[in-house]
């Protein structure tokens, strides 16, 4: 990226976000990821995508609270202290609804499926065991209840889930080269921070009766072999599951979870992603009116992924 397309990004950062006197540069800077220290200029850098594709929204008068890298809690390491806290990509409120959004790009994950020094004991290739640990997690003194900010039955409700999900990932590995656009690890640490990011907001009837969607927006890269036809596949499992474990903790609140999974392609620059119109929006913070649509199937264009 040349020094002059640099500098527009930058002044487009800098504009605030069309809601609030917080600036864009400001969520990604407070960010866990560093995404302006390297990844936002890389030549396939997911979190540049997400801006270009998403910033608009700001501007959208239903829409409020609109962030980047929004940070959720995190499973508790010491009191009071969480352990890499998970930053959802994309967070907004509109009509009834609260939306998380994953966006990919070209990321690859199915060496989380393989990878040998994530074998434990017992030949699994466990997800984060601070969320499904029996016992003390490496160095942390806190129980599974206490990791859990207390909710004893939360807490063992999800290490049962994390258990069912990696019998499931254990049995699916001939589907791994189809689904390197999905992290189930990454997917476990969203749904725990959303967990109670809800759960806390309840208290203050922030979030009562409302949609609370996970939604993995993905670039389809067409020379990887993706599949977003995910029946009978360790993606309907996760969804199927998460729905479950969520829809029954929220169930005081009157919260409905759902879990969903869109081709950037063919699903949210077409409008089918609640409906939301990418067809006539017009890229974020810049003077002249660029398509968004015709922008991001000009400007990205990896058919790879990896």
């Amino acid at each position: 990226m040349d020094k002059r397309e640099k500098c527009s990004y930058f002044e487009r950062l800098i504009k605030k976000n069309g809601q609030c006197d917080s600036l864009f540069i400001e969520q990604y800077l407070n960010g866990s990821g560093n995404e302006l220290e390297h990844k936002f200029w890389s030549e396939k850098s997911s979190s540049r995508l997400c801006f270009d594709l998403y910033s608009w929204l700001c501007l959208d008068c239903r829409i409020k609270n609109f962030q980047f890298e929004k940070k959720l809690p995190g499973v508790l390491w010491k009191k009071n202290l969480s352990a890499a806290p998970p930053n959802m990509d994309v967070y907004f409120e509109i009509d009834d609804k609260v939306v998380f959004i994953e966006s990919k790009y070209t990321e690859k994950a199915s060496w989380k499926y393989i990878k040998k020094e994530n074998i434990d004991s017992n030949g699994n290739y466990p997800l984060s065991e601070a969320y499904w640990g029996d016992s003390f997690y490496k160095s942390s003194k806190l129980t599974p209840p206490e990791r859990f900010y207390g909710y004893e039955k939360i807490a063992n409700r999800f290490r049962e889930f994390c258990r069912s999900i990696q019998n499931s990932i254990d049995g699916d590995r001939t589907h791994a080269s189809e689904l390197q656009w999905f992290d189930p690890k990454q997917e476990t640490c969203h749904l725990f921070g959303i967990i109670f990011y809800i759960l806390f907001g309840c208290k203050d009837n922030k979030f009562n009766d409302k949609t609370i969607i996970l939604s993995n927006n993905v670039w389809k890269c067409i020379d990887s072999n993706d599949n977003f036809d995910v029946e009978n596949t360790i993606v309907q499992v996760f969804k199927e599951k998460s729905e479950e474990m969520l829809n029954e903790i929220f169930r005081v609140y009157n919260c409905k979870f759902i879990f969903e999974h869109n081709s950037i392609q063919d699903d949210v620059l077409n409008g089918k992603f609640l409906n939301l119109d990418f067809e006539s929006a017009h890229l974020f913070g810049l003077d002249e009116k660029i398509s968004v649509k015709d922008y991001i199937l000009q400007k990205y264009r990896c058919t790879k992924r990896g």
